[in-house]
């Protein structure tokens, strides 16, 4: 509650300061912009074992998401209001359905600025807001996913040394409804944060742009309307990317992960179990020719195959995205951030109004049982974008998930086909 409260206070502060302030309408600078996105998504075999009594084999969606922004303006102030609505279709009862690809007609930002406030402190933001950090494998806003992370709280962006640093304590936006009926009629209700969760710390970024830096604390409790694992945990990242010889382009991150969890949301549930987990991402690749990009990649997430003993290694995520790294998220459900080894090769391929991605991985799980198998497959992703017109960009895609032993399980043993299209209009 004393976060909270804190939080209103300093809101109601900047809200006095800009209305106290002297207010010519020629001086107000208004923008105003947006997007839709009309999205088609099917799938022919789930990817993880699973049954016929708890999703069907094919499955087919249509989803939409309007994005309507504001903007104010006058000297150093910034007042910015955003609504999002994220709508599926033709998506019934299925279990991958959830309020992160559904989110009707909700307030994604509104938030009020004051910028260059002195030689240290370049700006200071309090509402709600979205935001992206470093590789956004831990704090992202979201491209692909048809709903967006918001969190409410404040921002302090200073520089020191010419370093970039931004100071944050943010209570994570909780998308609502949560209940699969309503989800699937794509009923709204208001979004809410909880001040039983919340997580702090800085993001900094070196003066070249070499080093990005992450420190996060995050902390849960159970509420009055909340149901936690009772998370509290400490995640530190370090990223680095560099040009080598001609034209080698090379990135490292490593992320380590500390703290304790429970192993249930379930109120009788008291034990609180160490965490010890970490994840790395590494590529280095160059320009083939004019147009095209090669690089090798492996992505890294350290996993467990003990759920008896007192320590959990499998990491948390926190607000991070998984997309570029492991393939369409939302239908296809694809591999989490979490027990997997994945080395892979990625092309980027620009020429005039067209973009062409092809990414190819071989997938293992990095902990498994005694005797089970661990390798997961291989997946071939494909993804064409084309600028039809300033403001129209299409886009189709699709994956192959050629299974190993280890998926080759449930009803679905046979290996998962997805496809997609899309378009997306901007103003």
């Amino acid at each position: 509650m004393l976060s909270r409260l804190v939080l209103i206070k300093g809101a109601l502060l900047c809200a006095s300061a800009w209305l106290a302030a002297p207010s010519y309408a020629s001086d107000i600078n208004f923008d105003f912009s947006g997007s839709y996105r009309l999205r088609y998504e099917t799938l022919q075999n789930p990817i993880f074992p699973t049954d016929a009594s708890t999703r069907s084999r094919s499955n087919d969606r249509i989803s939409s998401r309007v994005l309507l922004k504001g903007q104010a303006k006058w000297e150093h102030w910034n007042a910015t209001v955003e609504i999002q609505d994220s709508r599926a279709f033709l998506d019934d009862n299925d279990p991958s359905l959830t309020s992160s690809q559904v989110n009707t007609l909700e307030p994604l930002q509104f938030f009020l600025r004051y910028s260059d406030v002195n030689e240290y402190v370049k700006s200071v933001t309090v509402g709600r807001m979205t935001l992206d950090h470093g590789s956004r494998r831990l704090l992202a806003r979201g491209v692909y996913r048809n709903t967006q992370n918001a969190f409410d709280g404040i921002t302090v962006d200073t520089e020191y040394q010419k370093w970039a640093i931004r100071g944050f304590y943010l209570l994570p936006v909780s998308r609502l409804p949560s209940a699969s009926a309503l989800i699937e009629d794509n009923e709204r209700a208001f979004d809410k944060s909880y001040s039983e969760r919340k997580i702090f710390g800085f993001y900094a970024t070196s003066p070249e742009k070499a080093w990005n830096l992450h420190s996060y604390w995050f902390k849960e409790s159970d509420g009055a309307d909340l149901a936690t694992r009772n998370r509290d945990l400490y995640t530190l990242a370090a990223e680095y990317s560099t040009t080598i010889g001609n034209g080698w382009k090379a990135n490292a991150e490593l992320i380590g992960q500390t703290g304790t969890t429970r192993q249930t949301t379930a109120a009788d549930d008291m034990t609180d179990l160490d965490v010890r987990a970490w994840m790395a991402h590494g590529h280095i690749g160059r320009k083939v020719n004019d147009s095209t990009f090669l690089r090798a990649e492996i992505d890294y997430a350290s996993g467990d195959n003990n759920s008896d003993d007192d320590t959990v290694h499998s990491p948390d995520s926190l607000y991070g995205v998984r997309r570029f790294d492991f393939g369409p998220t939302d239908v296809y459900q694809g591999f989490r951030r979490s027990n997997i080894i994945a080395p892979g090769l990625r092309s980027v391929t620009k020429v005039d109004k067209h973009e062409v991605m092809v990414g190819y991985k071989a997938v293992w799980y990095d902990k498994v049982e005694a005797g089970a198998d661990d390798f997961m497959g291989q997946q071939l992703e494909v993804r064409w974008r084309y600028k039809a017109l300033p403001d129209l960009r299409l886009e189709f895609g699709g994956a192959y998930l050629h299974k190993g032993d280890a998926l080759e399980a449930g009803d679905y043993a046979d290996d998962s086909q997805f496809a997609y299209t899309a378009f997306l209009y901007s103003f």
